[in-house]
């Protein structure tokens, strides 16, 4: 196999979480044997992998999925790889051959230099497609894009936002996405302060996240109209509420994520006995957008079709997914370190796990 930057660079292996707890609880496991397709499954070689916020989530033990509620899963939401080998019952219809680059928003076991995916969950990319960029889409640009045009809100020209976390994976996609499809929105989001050039250089007006009163610098800043939709990723009560003193009186504030729910140090969950999804329930202006429950699993056909026209816009040279930084992948735990502490987290992060590739962007 080619070589990656995996602890085991001539041998195939994944990250597994040994058990739940710090970016420490990872380790390394050598694949022994390879994994074989059967059925419909195809094997893929995985180029690059996405780095989020979900990761953390999973590795604490607190990720809303079956497959994950007990330690000996990998993490990994997403990759871009090339089919290397496909099982006997994989449809021809689906036009899948050995070499092809392909794509997925796979939500488990992408930390790795090889997955086994059902054809069925496999995206086909065209050769030329970079994968780091192409990396970042299936997850950040795909929950931004959701957010945008599939969560229940008429953002017609003109309307104002708030994004939550705007300097992260979710809250660039969604800055990047407003311009690339004209969208013609205006934008506040909330960030430390030393992000404010990077989050104004995407065309947001920041607001400090520690700001005592978030709901009058949105006032201030918006002449006393508020804005129009407020997106929420952090999830504490705090939060929430100002989002929901953020918005117009017939506005809405759609939660995204719970990151509160985790210790600052990304050990585990906090005890408390606030409950974001029941506090969401209660109140009518406000909604809980996931992008795999609300978009991929739910209305999948919708999901694919606009995935296409992220790729296009990509490859039209609209969109030019923004990359924070780049670790090899025998970095997981640095990586972790990093995702769980947000301290120069900007953009997506990535692993790049093929060897070549990784040399070829300056990743040691």
């Amino acid at each position: 196999m080619p070589k990656t930057t995996a602890p085991t660079p001539d041998q195939p292996g994944r990250w597994v979480v040994s058990k739940f707890g710090p970016p420490s609880v990872l380790e390394w496991k050598v694949f022994d044997p390879l994994p074989e397709p059967s059925n419909d499954e195809i094997l893929i070689s995985i180029i690059a992998t996405g780095i989020s916020g979900a990761d953390n989530i999973q590795r604490v033990g607190g990720y809303p999925d079956p497959r994950c509620e007990k330690p000996g899963f990998s993490p990994g939401y997403d990759f871009v790889g090339e089919v290397q080998a496909l099982g006997p019952d994989v449809p021809s219809s689906r036009g899948f051959s050995k070499g092809d680059r392909v794509t997925s928003m796979c939500t488990l076991g992408a930390y790795a230099t090889h997955i086994l995916l059902p054809a069925g969950e496999v995206t086909k990319l065209q050769k030329s497609d970079d994968p780091i960029a192409f990396c970042a889409i299936p997850l950040n640009y795909m929950t931004a894009y959701g957010m945008l045009k599939r969560a229940g809100v008429d953002l017609s020209k003109g309307s104002s936002i708030l994004i939550g976390s705007a300097s992260g994976g979710v809250g660039t996609a969604m800055a990047q996405l407003v311009h690339a499809f004209d969208l013609d929105l205006k934008m506040y989001g909330t960030c430390s302060s030393s992000k404010f050039d990077f989050v104004q250089s995407l065309g947001i007006t920041p607001i400090d996240r520690k700001a005592e009163d978030i709901p009058a610098r949105v006032r201030e800043l918006t002449g006393g109209k508020m804005v129009d939709v407020a997106y929420d990723a952090v999830g504490s009560q705090k939060s929430l509420k100002d989002s929901l003193a953020s918005i117009k009186e017939d506005g809405k504030v759609i939660g995204i994520g719970a990151m509160s729910k985790i210790s600052s140090d990304g050990s585990g969950m906090v005890d408390s006995d606030f409950d974001p999804f029941k506090f969401i329930t209660e109140h009518p202006s406000m909604s809980f957008f996931g992008v795999t429950f609300s978009y991929y699993d739910s209305r999948k056909d919708v999901f694919l079709e606009d995935l296409e026209s992220v790729f296009q816009a990509v490859r039209d040279g609209k969109l030019d997914p923004y990359i924070g930084k780049l670790f090899p992948l025998h970095d997981a735990v640095k990586a972790n370190e990093m995702l769980a502490s947000g301290v120069g987290v900007m953009g997506k992060m990535e692993f790049v796990v093929d060897a070549e590739l990784a040399k070829a962007r300056g990743v040691a």
